[in-house]
């Protein structure tokens, strides 16, 4: 580790204690999670969590934000496999914070997967409005679009694009997130072979692509926008000299840095110098994060503001999806009332939501004010809410978590020892008293102590029933 170290020792005039940083950067990084709200609320979750002796320490800055012992192992934990929380650096909450969407805006992530900082802002806009996630990996996408599922996110569009090259036919945005890709120096307390991949040499390669997407992202962003410009690493090279570069390229007359602050996280100012290069005085506006500050990874953070006036190119406003594709949009109604029958869900529940099919296998569901790309194409709009093919229409296990707590008609109160059981999709035994909630054999909501967790087939016996679990298989591992 000591020869790894060595790759960081040119930060050594920058870092204020390098004995503290030196320290912090070999320890294991604490586990940090963050409440999924629009399912429990975080005393709630803590108390889920304290149930199967997991301490949950909550982080001061952030509401909904907890700490949690090193030993404890998130994904295999039930509350996380049904989408109660979501296990996210504590140091990465930070960009979507500053970016600050709002409901209803229209918001690009630039390089989106694995898909925390997606969500987190999807959160942030109460599921309202349209989140892009766009990232040129094929398969790191399929990981971030397990995430909206499990979290239940009904206002986001896929892409998988090289975000550098994402046409203006995309449509304006109110605010771009740039998460770009970078050496990570930053992660090293959870990843310390970076430490042997880095150096000035990696640094300059990484930086055509970072100012590449940053460019991008203000021709994309409408005109009094915001964009966040951040990376995971410590190299000035990455970062001070991308904005400086882009600054540069639009003028600081249309493009400015704004001061932010986080609360209680101890944040250091941006360089302005660094070996032998001047930077735009506003660069001390941006933000340092050094693991030894907040016990946390490294992070660099500029926020940047389009001026309202000075720009002859704007992109077209993006129409809503019915508009877009009007062939697509459904009647739910019979599927509806195959819910309201069987679980007691009015239909005038799912008003503020638009349902739409681009094939036959099953129905869709996006918010109704929701403005996918022209193009390129999305290559997937809002949550799969039903599949239809079969002889039944079956309600799928996000859409079930996302709207099982409005049914009043087939939900199983059950056990904690049941939830366990049921999420590695084993059979669960009813009691007589269990299953008096049940009209008859058929799909059923699962739910434990005011939480759903899930569907199952139940099917009735002379003292009480079975029910086999839906539980996703590809969900088990967390």
């Amino acid at each position: 580790m000591d020869d790894a170290l060595a790759s960081l020792s040119r930060y050594r005039p920058i870092v204020d204690d390098w004995a503290s940083f030196v320290h912090v950067i070999v320890r294991p990084l604490p586990t940090v999670i963050w409440t999924n709200t629009r399912r429990v609320s975080p005393d709630h979750l803590r108390d889920l969590l304290g149930e199967l002796g997991v301490e949950a320490t909550p982080v001061p800055w952030y509401p909904g934000a907890f700490r949690l012992p090193p030993e404890v192992k998130p994904g295999h934990l039930w509350p996380y496999k049904v989408g109660l929380f979501h296990v996210q650096e504590e140091v990465s909450l930070l960009p979507p914070v500053l970016l600050d969407p709002q409901p209803g805006e229209r918001v690009l992530d630039m390089a989106a997967a694995p898909g925390g900082k997606t969500a987190q802002m999807a959160m942030l806009m109460e599921n309202r409005g349209t989140v892009i996630a766009n990232d040129v990996g094929v398969h790191r996408m399929r990981a971030l679009r397990h995430v909206l599922e499990r979290l239940g996110i009904l206002n986001t569009s896929t892409l998988v694009h090289d975000g550098s090259n994402i046409p203006a036919s995309v449509g304006v945005f109110d605010r771009v997130l740039v998460d770009a890709p970078c050496s990570c120096e930053g992660t090293a307390r959870k990843n310390p072979e970076v430490l042997r991949l880095c150096g000035v040499d990696v640094s300059l390669e990484y930086q055509g692509v970072q100012k590449a997407l940053l460019r991008k992202a203000v021709q994309l962003c409408r005109p009094g926008g915001r964009i966040v410009y951040s990376t995971c690493t410590f190299a000035p090279e990455e970062n001070e000299a991308v904005v400086d570069a882009i600054l540069r390229e639009f003028g600081t007359s249309r493009l400015r840095v704004v001061p932010v602050r986080v609360g209680a996280f101890r944040t250091s100012p941006g360089l302005t110098e660094w070996s032998g290069q001047r930077f735009h005085a506003s660069l001390s506006h941006a933000i340092r994060i050094w693991p030894h500050h907040n016990d946390t990874g490294g992070f660099f953070i500029a926020v940047l503001e389009k001026s309202p006036e000075g720009w002859t190119r704007v992109p077209p406003e993006a129409p809503l999806l019915s508009q877009v594709h009007p062939d697509w949009v459904v009647d739910p109604g019979p599927w509806l009332e195959t819910l309201d029958a069987r679980f007691g869900i009015p239909r005038e529940v799912f008003d503020a939501y638009l349902f739409f099919r681009t094939g036959s296998k099953g129905v869709r569901v996006v918010c109704q004010d929701h403005r996918p790309p022209l193009r390129p194409a999305p290559d997937a709009i809002g949550m799969l809410f039903m599949h239809t093919k079969g002889r039944f229409p079956k309600w799928t296990t996000a859409a079930v978590l996302a709207f099982g707590h409005l049914a009043t008609r087939n939900v199983v109160e059950v056990t904690a020892s049941q939830v366990e059981a049921y999420v590695r999709r084993e059979e669960i035994s009813l009691t007589r008293e269990q299953a008096y909630a049940c009209s008859g054999g058929g799909y059923v909501i699962l739910r434990y102590r005011d939480v759903t967790v899930g569907m199952g087939l139940f099917r009735p016996t002379p003292g009480g029933g079975t029910v086999a679990s839906l539980f996703p298989k590809g969900w088990m591992r967390g």
